[in-house]
């Protein structure tokens, strides 16, 4: 987080990352993390949303290895768990600014349902 936030980045707004296995894995969400050679690549974590529909959230790929295939990869294997949990539908929400997000949703195959000048919404029937 601190390579896209630079020096604006502030832990203190992310208290959610200090208990991941408390804050999504105790609460049913799916957890994924690429790993290679021993060392993290990337993660990504679906969360319920509703009764139906899912969300990703806290997908990340490390800047060394971007535009590398694994940010398809893990939201991939999260589309796929999501279909295997029954979910009619999965949203994403990234910032706007960050064009190889914006791309990578829309390359998944999501929609874009909106924008502004900070957020980029998308979302996938499944």
């Amino acid at each position: 987080m601190e390579e896209r936030w630079a020096e604006s980045f502030d832990a203190s707004h992310n208290p959610d990352l200090d208990d991941v296995m408390g804050n999504y894995v105790a609460r049913g969400a799916d957890v994924v993390v690429l790993v290679m050679g021993g060392e993290i690549v990337g993660t990504g974590i679906l969360v319920a949303d509703g009764v139906d529909r899912g969300r990703i959230v806290r997908m990340s790929v490390h800047c060394n290895h971007r535009w590398q295939g694994h940010g398809r990869q893990i939201v991939d294997e999260l589309i796929g768990r999501a279909r295997r949990r029954g979910m009619a539908e999965v949203r994403v929400l990234t910032d706007t600014p960050w064009i190889s997000d914006v791309a990578l949703y829309r390359s998944c195959g999501f929609d874009e349902v909106g924008r502004d000048d900070t957020d980029a919404h998308f979302a996938m029937r499944l």
